[in-house]
């Protein structure tokens, strides 16, 4: 699924995880709380599509990204 990215979405993702909260390590739960511009919100559809990520709006204009299991290995390598 990595293969398949765009180098603009790669490198969100890439970005995602190295701001993303590792608190619930030991759950495999990892998430991010983030703003994102225009052009970013569209590569996070493409991951979202790619079930690399889903997504949870706040009120406040930021966006909750948790990783899935598919995207788990990744972040944990990155971060």
């Amino acid at each position: 699924m990595i293969n398949t990215l765009t180098q603009k979405s790669l490198n969100l993702l890439i970005k995602i995880a190295k701001n993303a909260e590792y608190e619930n390590y030991d759950n495999n739960f990892f998430d991010a709380l983030m703003k994102f511009t225009a052009e970013e919100r569209g590569n996070l559809a493409d991951l979202k599509k790619k079930g690399l990520v889903e997504t949870i709006a706040d009120e406040g204009g930021y966006i909750w990204v948790i990783f899935t299991e598919i995207s788990i290995p990744l972040a944990k390598a990155i971060k």
